[in-house]
């Protein structure tokens, strides 16, 4: 074993520095150990020669001497690489549960919006200007500017990989570029109430016919039901739902024996999570579905049985919209009902969200079994909805609105989820799977009514 390491080891100083011939290749490998990490680094010296190998070990060290005096980076690393340490290092602090619950959003903020840009960049390149053209670039993905406090979670995942490189001397504590934040502090979102959003879907089921371009008649045409579906499950529009597929989707029976529909979003701001939705949600599928004439031959259960690949939301032509944010604000517009006049607060896709909070809410769902469906927590659903507006709700909360007939026999809120699906694709749940009691009793009714008659 002697006689090996003297031939392929050569110690230019112990403990400390080495040239290594490993097998299979003829060129020598520095070896050191570098004092202030207290880690081995290796590179190729380039050459078999073993006086040249020396030269270049000897002037290698010089270099990172050099380096260490001035404060300089040692090393260049990728942004990726290390960002991906930093991801691989939240993920098991999460499993742990010894991090804050935020540390479960920064994968998912890497692999989006982090990686996608400076993935390619060397960590000690990374400038002021750099950070400038990542928020313009951010802003032509998201199609908006983020708000001040999401900004503030990426500026956060931002300074984090930022202290691992410094950490590892990938880039000095002098290179950190200064991060910046041009989001507005978050606004109250306006809000609907199940006859406006009702109304809105009618509208829009008539305004997509109106497109001047078959591009915008099918894209109108996805949207309406794109409505309907984070109206119905409390979905995150964007990330949340860009990647989905009918393999992620599931019809599943319940431990009280109903039937429910599980979706396993593949991304979103806390990273892969389940939703479910109530059955009645079916006929949005079944319109999803319909869209596309390669499904013609399968039901809705096949299909998602079959664990397709094909994306959820695509318009006719196979082509997926990157986001909705435009076209959901010109069908608001249109209709006039940007705001909902009761107060100045403009309407977005996020406004689903919380007409789907509002609706578990009314079912006295906890707040701790909404932050499991919705990814968000519990103290921010109670500051968000504390103040919920009872009023304006009045009618649905006593079964005497628009729905008064169906309320008799479901709850209110399941009552509001068939009426909006079938305002926004046209189908209707058979009485039957609506309610099974509810039909015994019609059935009884009808026949005595019948008895009576002769």
């Amino acid at each position: 074993m002697a006689k090996i390491k003297a031939e392929h080891t050569q110690t230019l100083r112990d403990k400390e520095l080495y040239l290594v011939r490993r097998e299979g290749t003829a060129n020598w490998q520095i070896h050191y150990k570098v004092p202030s990490l207290k880690k081995w680094h290796r590179r190729s010296a380039n050459t078999a020669d073993l006086e040249a190998a020396k030269a270049t070990a000897w002037e290698f060290v010089a270099e990172l001497n050099f380096a260490a005096k001035r404060g300089l980076p040692l090393f260049n690393k990728k942004f990726e690489a290390i960002a991906e340490l930093v991801s691989e290092e939240c993920k098991a602090e999460s499993a742990k549960g010894k991090a804050p619950k935020v540390y479960a959003q920064y994968p998912n903020i890497i692999k989006t919006y982090l990686t996608p840009f400076f993935g390619n960049m060397y960590c000690d390149a990374i400038n002021v200007g750099t950070i400038a053209e990542f928020h313009k670039w951010r802003y032509r993905l998201v199609g908006r500017e983020l708000k001040k406090s999401t900004q503030n979670t990426h500026n956060l995942v931002l300074t984090k990989i930022f202290d691992k490189a410094v950490e590892l001397q990938y880039m000095s504590d002098k290179q950190r570029p200064k991060l910046k934040n041009t989001g507005e502090d978050g606004e109250t979102r306006g809000t609907f109430t199940y006859d406006e959003l009702v109304a809105l879907e009618k509208f829009l089921c008539n305004w997509a016919t109106e497109g001047r371009t078959q591009k915008t008649r099918d894209l109108r045409e996805l949207l309406i039901l794109y409505v309907a579906f984070i109206a119905a499950t409390g979905a995150r529009p964007g990330t949340e739902l860009y990647e989905l597929k009918w393999k992620h989707i599931r019809f599943v029976e319940t431990a009280s024996k109903n039937q429910a529909i599980r979706i396993d979003t593949p991304q979103g701001k806390v990273g892969a999570r389940p939703m479910y939705a109530q059955k009645e949600m079916r006929p949005a599928l079944e319109k999803l579905k319909q869209l596309h004439t390669e499904f013609d031959a399968m039901t809705l259960d096949e299909l998602v049985a079959g664990k397709n690949e094909q994306y959820v939301f695509r318009m006719r032509n196979g082509a997926r919209p990157y986001n909705f944010v435009n076209v959901f604000k010109d069908g608001l517009t249109a209709a006039n009902m940007l705001t909902n006049g009761r107060d100045e607060n403009v309407r977005t896709l996020y406004s689903l969200r919380h007409y789907y909070a509002t609706q578990r809410l009314y079912e006295n769902m906890t707040y701790e079994k909404l932050e499991e469906q919705m990814g968000t927590s519990t103290k921010m659903l109670k500051d968000h909805y504390k103040h919920l507006d009872i009023d304006a709700y009045a009618d649905e909360l006593t079964g005497t609105g628009a729905n008064a007939e169906l309320t008799k026999y479901l709850s209110p809120a399941r009552a509001n989820l068939i009426g909006l699906m079938g305002a926004a694709t046209g189908i209707y749940l058979a009485l039957p799977e609506q309610n099974y009691n509810a039909t015994q009793e019609l059935e009884q009714a009808l026949l005595q009514k019948i008895t009576n008659t002769k």
